[in-house]
């Protein structure tokens, strides 16, 4: 379950709030859904003086905690245009740095690949001089099954389902822009591929996958640079999505990408460590759990009703 929370002023969005929940306890758990790297707060462009412009979202972020009421539990990861979030430390809210990598200017090829690492240039000519070829046009099926065999030869289950992806992919083909990148050797055989997705001014790397017996040819390095240089025609940016694992960090810190912080933010309330904690946490959800069904009947904000 979704929701937007807003806070207008007259016609004009003064800052928006996508939010993503789920309630299967009857309280309200915020969390990031599969395959979305960011969401967080949105303000519009304000040619205020830098103090009052900070002064005026510091409000409008605490306005939109109070929108979203209590939870049981929340996460959240910031896009990082959000820089300030003193107000959520000033409601107890926890706060992790993480890291993803954007080729900022993606517009001179020659430039991108003088940048890049010398080891990444030569993976992608080893698997150039394999006889490695990549298109454009892989069958989303063939995707999910090299997908699938990554995360299996890890050990580790796959980040989304493929009902999910496939959902995710109409979507995208529908309201922005995809495209599969493959690798294929001179039998036919696909050694890798990466899955790119693009809106507005950058395009993003969501997911990636590469036969296991295949994976020393070099192709998805290949893949993902013909990528990047398609990327180039439509987009100005070039987001890799990641990667806090040192395997995948530094390989995308090989592409001559900048590293960008962006805040992860969360709030569990403690366990509580003694029977009369226990009753008095359990009165105290009880109490907030109607005190919002009440709220979501009768509290209403222009016109749409408000969680309270």
């Amino acid at each position: 379950m979704y929701e937007i929370l807003e806070i207008r002023k007259g016609d004009r969005i003064q800052a928006a709030w996508p939010i993503v929940h789920r309630g299967d306890d009857g309280a309200k758990h915020v969390f990031m859904p599969a395959l979305t790297q960011k969401l967080g707060i949105l303000f519009p462009l304000s040619d205020a003086k830098p103090v009052e412009v900070q002064s005026t979202n510091q409000k409008l972020t605490t306005e939109l905690m109070e929108q979203l009421g209590d939870t049981a539990s929340f996460h959240q990861n910031f896009h990082e245009n959000f820089t300030d979030w003193l107000p959520f430390c000033w409601q107890g809210y926890n706060q992790t740095t993480r890291y993803t990598y954007v080729l900022k200017d993606i517009s001179v090829i020659d430039a991108l690949w003088n940048n890049m690492r010398v080891n990444c240039r030569n993976k992608i000519r080893k698997a150039q001089k394999l006889g490695i070829t990549v298109k454009d046009n892989l069958e989303l099926a063939q995707f999910l099954d090299l997908n699938r065999k990554t995360f299996a030869r890890q050990g580790r289950e796959p980040l989304a389902s493929d009902e999910l992806i496939c959902r995710l992919d109409e979507g995208c083909c529908a309201n922005a822009g995809r495209r599969i990148f493959a690798g294929l050797d001179s039998q036919g055989r696909v050694h890798a591929a990466v899955y790119v997705a693009w809106a507005d001014d950058t395009a993003y790397y969501l997911m990636g996958g590469s036969e296991p017996d295949l994976r020393e040819s070099g192709a998805q390095m290949l893949a993902l640079w013909e990528a990047v240089i398609f990327a180039s025609s439509v987009v100005k940016r070039f987001d890799f999505e990641g990667s806090m694992l040192p395997q995948v960090e530094i390989v995308f810190r090989g592409f001559g990408a900048k590293q960008i912080p962006y805040f992860s933010i969360t709030k569990v309330p403690p366990t509580p460590t003694s029977l009369g904690g226990f009753l008095k946490a359990s009165i105290e959800f009880r109490w907030k759990r109607a005190r919002r069904a009440i709220a979501s009947r009768f509290q209403t904000v222009n016109g749409k009703s408000r969680p309270f």
